[in-house]
């Protein structure tokens, strides 16, 4: 059963999803999914202006997507989620859209909304409103992982099991003692062999997870032989996952994880 998220005056509150992933409409047929459980709300597809977008239609892209200032200009956003993107490689200095990204977060930040990053996206944003660095690793973290929930205080930890299945595809993952050295954030989860899997700020107004929580169940698989065929370096078969026959164990903690965070977006909207 869905719960009810009211916003600001009642309304459902209004959400903006950054869509940074290579193939945009893909994505949204991964994430949308996820957010089947989570209450009512409206939904802003947010493009970076100077992004072609050349694995997708230009047409539908125009039709669904609009830039942030575009989707803020008659209201604000109540929430905003910041996908991953194939830039794990490179600094934060070196990612182009990285200014209009930082425009966006800290808009979104300065107004008290709800911010969830998710793999890079959540790197992203841990950097740009923490200063939190990043650790690039020569070997890919791929695989289904085994998490502890290191905290049950807070709004999203709350709905978490004590124990979790997380999915993982990316060649770089928050410094972690660098995090545990914060005193405005801190890790809600971790995995042997994937470190940082959520983390949290103290007032729980940004989340972020390392993983695809998106993700469905041979995605792993496929990007494994996809990266084989490529030649990239570092590459290993993904940890927990059968290549013939792959299942998907964590859409459960997919489903709890992103229905809690909606529902947070609604509390603190309908409270302002």
């Amino acid at each position: 059963m869905s719960t009810i998220v009211s916003g600001r005056a009642g309304r459902p509150p209004r959400i903006g999803i950054v869509n940074l992933m290579p193939n945009a409409e893909q994505y949204e047929n991964w994430l949308m999914p996820q957010l089947s459980l989570a209450g009512p709300f409206e939904l802003q597809w947010i493009r970076i202006s100077s992004r072609r977008y050349h694995l997708d239609d230009p047409a539908r892209i125009a039709a669904t997507y609009r830039t942030y200032q575009e989707a803020t200009a008659d209201a604000p956003l109540d929430g905003l989620i910041v996908s991953g993107a194939a830039v794990e490689h490179l600094p934060f200095e070196e990612v182009r859209f990285m200014d209009e990204l930082n425009d966006m977060v800290q808009d979104v930040h300065a107004q008290g909304s709800p911010l969830l990053g998710l793999c890079w996206g959540a790197m992203g944003v841990g950097h740009l409103i923490y200063g939190l660095p990043k650790d690039t690793y020569s070997a890919k973290i791929s695989g289904m992982y085994e998490t502890e929930l290191l905290a049950q205080d807070g709004p999203v930890a709350s709905s978490l099991d004590d124990r979790f299945w997380s999915t993982h595809s990316r060649f770089a993952g928050f410094d972690d003692k660098a995090l545990d050295a914060s005193t405005t954030v801190r890790a809600l989860a971790r995995a042997e062999g994937a470190g940082t899997v959520i983390a949290e700020s103290y007032d729980h107004s940004v989340l972020m997870h390392t993983g695809h929580p998106e993700y469905y169940g041979s995605r792993l698989a496929e990007e494994y032989r996809r990266d084989v065929d490529q030649q990239v370096a570092g590459v290993r078969a993904p940890v927990g996952v059968d290549l013939d026959q792959p299942l998907r164990l964590w859409r459960s903690h997919s489903l709890a994880f992103f229905a809690s965070w909606v529902r947070l977006v609604g509390d603190q909207s309908a409270a302002r």
